[in-house]
């Protein structure tokens, strides 16, 4: 039986529990806006609920059951942007910094002007909120430097 563990897929791995560790900070950020009222509902949260409208129940559309599911999906797509992430690393300026705030505002690209308004999921950013939209890609940023931080803190720990 062939090794599942080659290269190629530790190295997946390894960006997924890096996209998800640094979805923590991005969390607390977004927590820390909801707090101070900038941030009304959060979008993993609309997003979620959008998502599920044809195939969940009312029931679970609302509630724990959504706050639950909504924080799966934002912590899974977390570590997916880890990997899209390590993934591109090497086409991305080499400080760490650079990289990752660089990252963050991709993500938050793709994510927020193309993906989920297209899918219907979430508005376009001219319809959103602002202040929504300014934390949204506050977020991103601290999701991207934390992503950028700790990959750079992994990497130097390999190379020893």
């Amino acid at each position: 039986m062939p090794n599942p563990f080659t290269p190629a897929t530790l190295r997946l791995a390894r960006g997924g529990l890096i996209g998800l560790l640094a979805t923590i900070p991005m969390t607390l950020a977004m927590l820390a806006a909801r707090r101070s009222r900038l941030l009304r509902t959060p979008p993993p949260q609309e997003i979620t609920k959008r998502l599920l409208a044809p195939i969940a129940s009312p029931r679970a559309r609302a509630g724990p059951q959504l706050r639950a599911a909504a924080w799966i999906a934002h912590f899974g797509y977390g570590a997916l942007g880890g990997v899209g992430y390590d993934l591109l690393r090497r086409r991305l300026p080499q400080a760490p910094r650079w990289a990752g705030l660089l990252y963050g505002a991709l993500l938050w690209s793709v994510s927020y002007l193309g993906l989920m308004p297209a899918l219907g999921l979430y508005p376009w950013p001219d319809e959103d909120a602002k202040p929504r939209l300014g934390v949204m890609i506050a977020a991103h940023g601290v999701y991207g430097l934390a992503l950028a931080t700790i990959d750079h803190h992994v990497v130097d720990q390999d190379a020893r």
